[in-house]
């Protein structure tokens, strides 16, 4: 039998009837199956969908108030190159979340409630001052909302709100938390120190070619040489060919105004009247009759007009706007219709006020640049055909260089991660990896076809290849001592430094004592410090955090110092912890930090503990191919 079955599913029955099989589960709505139960939607928890419409919808109201750094409103695709997409379904994941654990416990708000947030908003009372429910509609289709849309939008809000105001509102920092925050950040210390200089200790004892011969054979691994190449390099860029440029004012002038409208102007504002119809035949027959001059008020099935100015922005309905604010776009032109929420809507522009547009002479640079590169990417692609026609007859790199016009760099011996002997780094041949790859694939004299990418081409060749070895004692043997001696230097700095802190602690001598014995002079200011003194205090911020790790007056610690050479012996001289009157004070302001820590704490537990109970689903095949549609360049 499953002989059977194989073969028949190598047919092209099989194939056809699968296919049908598809179809018709499409048309029954049998679609999850292929995508993991998520179907279209971008994330789901219990019951509580995040759809595409409606991640859209919040997307759009997010860049009504984004702006880039030239006060210019955001696109989608923008947006979505700058990650704020991103930011946003972040966002609603978490309020997909809070919704379904609400729905889960019947915390939801309630019809009533919503209710009384919608009678209350200033922005729909009418001119009685009483809701109007015309009103209502309007602004909503205008935005691009319908009333249950609307309506789940500002359910869903306040039952979040509930949520995280009820997880906080029963929480109390306790007054012995308050307390110890108190006594933790109104805790005062004084210190005093000295500077102890590698130059104040005896020489260290001098190093014998016996120690030199020992530490050689120690480090003989470390001291060998890696494989390194000598490269020299032909790099071809677009900006090779920018100083090839040349345009007349009246060349620049025209650019200027092709482009200015859309490159050097600020974002203009357009008047349109909206049609709003019950269906989308009556909004298809009103356009034709509003071409011809037709009074509004006879049209059929219009549900509202209404007069609005504004930037791009501002439109709710990304289709509309990329019609009115359309190049071709022109006054007693009509747009539409287009489906707003359960109604269709038709544009009807009115008056185009341009933005202020920066003059030409302050953007001619800007225009030269703009020209000088686009000819400069022409040149070089240009130039490309000529460069492997060089490489294809065998020309050497010097004579490649010469017909291009561009100089042969070559490089001392480099290792593979394009390092010399010495330490130095040409950024030139870090800049792209592959250099470095070929370098080390090609065997001493041979050259690269052209390689590269991103308007940038290379040829190359290696003219040395040196082995991997290690230097005789002989030629490393003045360099080991000057180490050896730094080494030896070090170490007694830090033996003498451990040697006082002991005799401090044993009360063998004092601090003062053990500085004038080192030709250093004591620091020791009056005033006393907390964990977060500022620079003024008279310690060195970098001393505060080891002063505060002692544990009893008279302790000492040693600090590094930006200067290798020396070390800071610190002794704290008194610790002064708050009263129990002074700590009363304090916890007052104590407990609001400890009660916002909290708080936040315990918030983003909430949060997680919610989004495990509720198995938050996320669709991230959705979310990329929602970016994809809105910024189909990438």
């Amino acid at each position: 039998m499953l002989t059977l079955i194989r073969n028949m599913l190598r047919t092209r029955l099989a194939g056809i009837l699968f296919v049908l099989l598809i179809v018709a589960m499409g048309a029954w709505g049998v679609t999850d199956v292929f995508s993991g139960g998520l179907g279209n939607n971008l994330a789901s928890a219990g019951d509580v969908k995040l759809s595409e419409a409606e991640f859209d919808q919040q997307v759009e109201r997010e860049l009504r108030t984004a702006t880039d750094d030239r006060g210019r409103s955001l696109s989608k695709a923008q947006a979505a190159e700058r990650g704020l997409i991103d930011q946003i379904y972040q966002r609603e994941l978490f309020r997909t979340a809070l919704a379904a654990y609400a729905a889960e416990l019947g915390a939801s708000a309630t019809d009533q409630a919503v209710l009384e947030v919608i009678r209350n908003d200033d922005s729909f009372i009418g001119p009685g001052g009483t809701f109007d429910t015309q009103r209502y509609r309007q602004l909503l289709s205008a935005s691009g909302f319908t009333p249950a849309m609307f309506e789940r939008f500002i359910e869903r809000d306040l039952t979040i709100s509930r949520l995280t105001s009820t997880a906080r509102a029963a929480l109390e920092a306790p007054v012995s938390l308050a307390e110890l925050q108190a006594a933790y950040s109104g805790e005062l210390r004084k210190a005093a120190w000295f500077m102890l200089s590698r130059d104040s200790l005896p020489e260290p004892e001098p190093v014998s070619d016996e120690d030199i011969a020992a530490f050689y054979e120690e480090q003989k691994q470390s001291l060998t040489n890696p494989p390194r190449r000598s490269i020299s390099l032909v790099n071809l860029q677009v900006d090779d060919f920018l100083h090839q440029s040349e345009f007349t004012d009246e060349e620049l002038r025209a650019y200027y105004d092709a482009v200015k409208s859309e490159q050097f102007s600020g974002p203009g504002t357009r008047t349109w009247t909206q049609f709003v119809f019950e269906s989308q035949e009556q909004a298809r027959n009103a356009s034709g009759r509003l071409a011809g001059g037709a009074d509004p008020s006879t049209l059929p099935g219009l549900a509202n007009t209404s007069q609005r100015s504004g930037t791009k922005s501002s439109m709710s309905s990304q289709a509309l706007a990329d019609q009115v604010f359309g190049p071709a776009a022109a006054p007693g032109s009509l747009f539409g219709p287009v489906e707003t929420g359960n109604f269709f809507t038709v544009i009807r522009l009115d008056s185009i006020e341009p933005g202020d547009v920066e003059p030409f002479e302050e953007v001619r640079d800007q225009i030269v640049e703009a020209l000088a590169r686009e000819q400069a990417i022409g040149l070089y692609y240009d130039s490309l055909t000529q460069l492997d026609n060089l490489i294809g007859t065998g020309a050497s790199l010097e004579e490649i260089g010469r017909q291009m016009g561009t100089p042969v760099l070559s490089f001392a011996p480099v290792d593979r991660s394009g390092v010399t002997n010495r330490g130095q780094a040409p950024s030139v041949l870090r800049q792209n990896q592959e250099i470095l790859t070929r370098a080390f694939d090609l065997t001493e004299g041979s050259t690269t076809a052209r390689f590269g990418a991103d308007e940038t081409a290379y040829v190359l060749r290696v003219d040395n290849v040196v082995e991997a070895f290690t230097p005789p004692l002989e030629d490393l043997q003045e360099d080991l001592r000057k180490v050896i001696e730094r080494q030896r230097r070090s170490e007694a700095l830090v033996e003498a430094a451990e040697s006082i802190k002991s005799r401090l602690e044993a009360d063998e001598l004092t601090l003062s004592e053990a500085a004038e014995a080192h030709g250093a002079t004591v620091g020791a200011p009056e005033t006393a410090v907390t964990r977060r003194a500022s620079e003024e205090s008279g310690i060195p911020q970098a001393f505060i955090s080891g002063l505060f790790s002692l544990r009893n007056e008279g302790d000492v610690f040693i600090a590094q110092t930006q200067n290798p050479n020396e070390v800071a012996i610190i002794e704290l001289r008194s610790i002064d912890r708050p009263t129990a009157s002074e700590l009363q004070a304090l916890a007052s302001v104590s407990g609001t930090q400890v009660q916002q820590q909290l708080s936040s704490d315990l918030l983003e537990a909430f949060a997680a503990d919610i989004q495990n109970s509720v198995d938050l689903q996320v669709n991230r095949s959705a979310l990329e191919a929602y970016k994809a549609r809105v910024n189909p360049d990438t």
